[in-house]
């Protein structure tokens, strides 16, 4: 029964790590495109851009374009 469960531990780990998602950016390190992108879909899913994400983003985009 040991020997089931050691043999089980690698292969649980290496498929996590083969399916896991792209990880998403900080607003940060985000381009100007991309930040475009980004204030595009608040604008469809909230309708403006009252939201702290959406300030934030109008912020780093004001600090890229200077």
């Amino acid at each position: 029964m040991a020997e089931k469960k050691a043999e089980a531990k690698p292969e649980a780990q290496a498929a996590p790590a083969a399916d896991a998602a792209p990880r998403k950016k900080k607003v940060n390190e985000l381009t100007l495109a991309e930040i475009d992108v980004r204030l595009a879909e608040c604008r469809e899913k909230q309708g403006d851009h009252a939201s702290k994400y959406a300030r934030q983003l109008l912020a780093r985009k004001k600090a890229l374009a200077s």
